[in-house]
């Protein structure tokens, strides 16, 4: 029920700032967008977006090729995914080379010092 609530509430906010006629309005909206943008990576949309459908909606993630609503993540999460990512570069040797960092499982005896990423 509250879901359908959220909606029925969050649908007619969303065509109105669509919808704005007045070029003030039009201004101002773009306006507010553009600073939430800057601020939280979210325009004023996605955050409606986000209180209806209670996920993390983003028009960066749509503009990155993900999806445009995803699951929240916790803190957690987080922290465990960036756990496992340090873990898997554990053991690897990366160097810069010409326009890209390469990474191997050896370290590369014919490398200068200078160029090792990590």
């Amino acid at each position: 029920m509250r879901q359908k609530l959220k909606l029925a509430v969050a649908v007619p906010f969303l065509a109105a700032l669509l919808s704005a006629c007045d070029p003030g309005t039009t201004a101002v909206v773009a306006g507010a967008s553009l600073v939430t943008l800057a601020h939280t990576d979210k325009t004023l949309g996605d955050h409606v977006a986000t209180w209806a459908f209670d996920k993390d909606c983003s028009t960066l993630s749509l503009a990155n090729g993900e999806n445009y609503c995803r699951e929240h993540v916790t803190e957690a999460e987080l922290a465990a995914a960036e756990a496992e990512a340090r873990a898997k570069l554990d053991g690897t040797y990366c160097y810069r080379t010409l326009g890209a960092v390469n990474c191997f499982k050896q370290p590369d005896e014919l490398a200068s010092a200078n160029l090792r990423v990590r």
